[in-house]
């Protein structure tokens, strides 16, 4: 493995984990930050590319919006 291999192993690994921790913040201030951080200094350092960053982006909204389909239902109920 070269170091750009490793550099983007490393980003992706800890973008994977700002994502977890996120989700298990979710409902807090500011739960996405660290993994949007993550993410934009991550592509802005080029470690990962533009489809990647679209995809992680799309997954904090996806969870947002799950989380917050969630809330809604519980409030209907």
């Amino acid at each position: 493995m070269n170091d750009e291999q490793r550099d983007h192993e490393t980003a992706v690994n800890w973008i994977e984990g700002e994502i977890d921790n996120m989700i298990r913040n979710l409902g807090k201030p500011n739960a996405s930050s660290a993994a949007t951080s993550a993410i934009t200094l991550a592509f802005l350092l080029r470690i990962i590319d533009e489809v990647e960053h679209r995809h992680y982006r799309a997954r904090i909204d996806q969870i947002y919006a799950t989380y917050n389909e969630s809330i809604k239902q519980g409030v209907a109920a």
